[in-house]
């Protein structure tokens, strides 16, 4: 038996009476009904689906929880269109911001009752409640079937059990309480027929559960982001089928020894068709015991040198030779994703054959970094102002940089000779700074080394800006980008 959940709604005060018995004609003026109750069932759990299209079947939510909201609007021809919000408080739905409701009695009322959380009304229709975001698709949209009951006991019986879904959910299981990017492309949202490509912001709950409502098709391509780093990608070998609930995973393997790392990345290059992905989260100080655990690990499953794009999440300082291809044994890689990195240390990657880094949080790069990366192509660090000596040297086919606001970059004269990208032809690089990016002067230092600080002119209005120079350097191209 469906259980029911009873909502007494309260009285109109004397004011609210009146304003209702003043829109009717003075000459007879009918009953108007106040105390109108509304009778609520079961939460309409999604079915179970009949194909096990991406992953296994997951109930998700199956009953009223605490905030839920249900939207009601009754209609009638001497008072028109009356809104009000029913909240639940888990026992009960109550009426928010005041709002009342009433009819005449004698007079036929149509009754309307919506569960759809990321909508409110607005005017009397039903509006999106952030109307700058991207809500289409990220909750449910349900129609209630509705039945007034007059007389003394008049109440609303509020229905769901017949409401239709006419679209899928998809559960995006990954790294709990956490914001993650969506693309979907060709996907039909919610009540929207068009088909779409959608990119969406969404935040897991504390299980690693986020949702989208609506259509995928036959190709339909998902793509689970964080920070830039891609979790997962999946493509639809069928439409998917209305009520029916799916479930991708895209979770992230933590690694907190040399053994878990093994396994993780053991299972990452297995799972790998193409392109081999090794995605990681580490702690966030991470030792150098672990960065030797994913060299040996890498090397020792087989894998081509250089074939590699790692990922590592969490991790927060990139420990000195952690990559070093030179003086240590680490294997070559493709490209590298670090988006909670904020320090690489001395000789990080030095002599790794790498053809791209993006490090979007990093601020600080030191001595030797990337020294020797014969390799390196495309190096992306948005935030990047204080660069140590000999950093780029000898990265020989280096054709994109991206640096923040420079603020302290070391070299060994005052010329062109021992700065960052010490041999390296920088005619053949195009550069992007921030925005804020002051002039730079040179200054010896105690160490007997130069420093080149900023002069606080902008040096966007310089001659250097001009002439594409910066750090005693001549570069194919200087763009300003914003932070």
């Amino acid at each position: 038996m469906r259980k029911i959940i009873q909502y007494m709604m309260m009285a109109l005060i004397a004011v609210v009476l009146a304003s209702c018995a003043n829109d009717i004609s003075e000459e007879s003026t009918p009953t108007v009904k106040s105390n109108i109750r509304f009778v609520v069932d079961d939460f309409p759990m999604f079915e179970k689906p009949s194909t096990r299209t991406i992953g296994e079947e997951d109930k998700g939510k199956t009953a009223w929880a605490v905030g839920d909201e249900i939207c009601v609007k009754l209609e009638s021809k001497k008072l028109g269109t009356q809104t009000a919000t029913l909240k639940y408080n888990g026992v009960k739905f109550e009426i928010q911001d005041g709002n009342s409701l009433c009819y005449l009695e004698g007079e036929p009322v149509t009754a309307y009752a919506y569960y759809a959380p990321n909508r409110r009304w607005r005017n009397g229709s039903l509006d999106f409640k952030d109307i700058f975001g991207n809500p289409n698709g990220t909750a449910e949209f349900l129609e209630a079937t509705c039945t007034v009951h007059y007389g003394d006991n008049n109440y609303v019986d509020i229905s769901f059990a017949n409401a239709t879904r006419n679209y899928s959910r998809l559960r995006i299981a990954t790294i709990p309480k956490t914001e993650i990017k969506v693309d979907a492309d060709v996907f039909s949202p919610t009540d929207n027929s068009n088909r779409l490509y959608m990119t969406y912001t969404l935040t897991s709950d504390e299980k690693g559960n986020a949702y989208l409502y609506g259509t995928f098709y036959n190709n339909s391509i998902v793509t689970v982001k964080y920070r830039g780093a891609t979790l997962k990608t999946y493509k639809f070998s069928k439409e998917t089928e209305n009520a029916k609930s799916y479930v991708l995973d895209a979770t992230v393997i933590s690694a907190n020894s040399a053994e878990e790392i093994k396994s993780a990345i053991e299972q990452e290059i297995a799972n790998s068709k193409y392109d081999k992905n090794v995605i990681l989260t580490l702690p966030s100080n991470a030792s150098s015991s672990l960065f030797e655990a994913i060299n040996t690990a890498i090397k020792n499953s087989g894998v081509e040198d250089g074939t590699v794009n790692l990922t590592l999440m969490g991790v927060m300082t990139i420990p000195e030779n952690a990559f070093n291809s030179l003086s240590g044994d680490a294997p070559g890689l493709l490209s590298v994703y670090l988006p909670d990195v904020t320090v690489i240390k001395s000789q990080a990657f030095e002599g790794n054959k790498l053809r791209e880094i993006d490090a979007p949080n990093v601020e600080e790069i030191e001595f030797k970094a990337f020294h020797k990366c014969t390799q390196l192509e495309d190096v992306s660090m948005r935030k990047a102002s204080k660069i140590g000596l000999l950093a780029f040297s000898k990265c020989r086919l280096l054709r994109s940089v991206w640096f923040g606001a420079l603020s302290s970059v070391m070299s060994f004269s005052d010329g062109d000779l021992g700065g960052i990208f010490d041999k390296v032809n920088t005619t053949n690089i195009q550069l992007t700074l921030s925005t804020r990016q002051a002039k730079l002067g040179l200054v010896p230092t105690y160490e007997a080394k130069y420093e080149w600080y900023p002069t606080g002119q902008s040096y966007w209005d310089s001659e250097d800006y001009s002439k594409n120079k910066i750090l005693g350097y001549t570069f194919r191209r200087i763009i300003r980008a914003d932070d």
